[in-house]
């Protein structure tokens, strides 16, 4: 059983046409779901080395960029 627009549908019930995008459309879905998995996985990577980035930038660069910026 699958929903589609707020009703119930059973796929063994579709044609091989309907039973093809059924699967196309799960794949999509299990693919975006590995993205957004991985999206995160890389904001959370990206933020962290920036921290550590900003954390060992020599400290006359970092005061002259914090001058420069206002």
């Amino acid at each position: 059983m699958f929903t589609l627009d707020n009703k119930e549908y059973d796929e063994t019930k579709l044609s091989d046409k309907g039973k093809l995008a059924f699967a196309q459309l799960q794949y999509v879905s299990q693919e975006r779901s590995k993205l957004l998995l991985e999206t995160d996985r890389l904001n959370t990577i990206e933020g962290a080395n920036s921290a550590i980035l900003k954390a060992e930038l020599p400290k006359e660069e970092a005061n002259a960029e914090s001058k420069s910026e206002k």
